[in-house]
């Protein structure tokens, strides 16, 4: 065992990889691949602030949106490449995450919302556009635990969310516009997977967002940094 930092207790190989532990035993967020070498001479560098992460095969490895914005100058000239206006809070233990995305949009009911949820995620981020109400929440701290269980990488709420305390200590990213108390109806009025005009972008269903503390990109494609 060798001590690397704060963050960072407990390091060891696994062929070609390495496993970071902190104080808690907690997997950290990035397992870096290197050359077989004695753990006194490896380089190595997280890839992201987060203080864990998800299961290996769940969800993918975070990048840094700066870095996909520095990489595709053409896709951001272009359109394929769009930032979110910086409008949403960040809640939630992950900070940084990528998927493809899921649409949903309702207002003020989240019943089309649960529906979803209660799908396999396979590291997929719901984006729910709740037309930008805040007057009731559409998830709360059971769903963004349901999520995080389904394998869900991430909550977009263009709308609030309550339970704050309970989603932050949550192994999940959920990003919306604030908080409340109110729950919403249970209607059932919405669309799934339909185009969706959030912060000043239209997403669609299939294009991939990534997100980190600096902001939200939303891509037609998946991207390579």
């Amino acid at each position: 065992m060798q001590v690397l930092s704060n963050s960072v207790k407990l390091a060891w190989v696994v062929g070609t990889r390495m496993i970071l532990l902190n104080s808690n035993n907690q997997l950290l967020s990035s397992l870096t691949q290197f050359s077989s070498s004695p753990l006194s001479s490896l380089q190595f560098q997280l890839r992201t602030k987060s203080s864990s992460d998800f299961p290996a095969g769940r969800h993918r490895a975070a990048v840094a949106t700066a870095d996909v914005c520095d990489s595709n100058a053409a896709l951001l000239v272009n359109g394929d490449l769009r930032a979110l206006d910086p409008i949403f809070k960040i809640y939630g233990r992950r900070l940084a995450f990528s998927g493809p995305i899921v649409t949903v949009k309702v207002f003020e009911d989240n019943v089309l919302v649960r529906q979803l949820l209660e799908t396999e995620g396979n590291g997929r981020v719901l984006v729910i556009d709740g037309g930008g109400s805040t007057r009731c929440a559409l998830v709360g701290g059971n769903l963004a635990q349901w999520a995080h269980d389904m394998a869900w990488a991430c909550i977009i709420v263009n709308g609030c969310i309550r339970d704050v305390d309970e989603i932050n200590a949550c192994d999940i990213g959920v990003r919306a516009l604030g908080s409340n108390p109110l729950k919403s109806n249970k209607k059932a009025v919405g669309d799934k997977h339909v185009p969706v005009q959030i912060a000043g972008t239209l997403i669609h269903d299939g294009e991939w967002l990534y997100a980190d503390s600096d902001g939200i990109l939303i891509s037609k494609t998946e991207l390579s940094v």
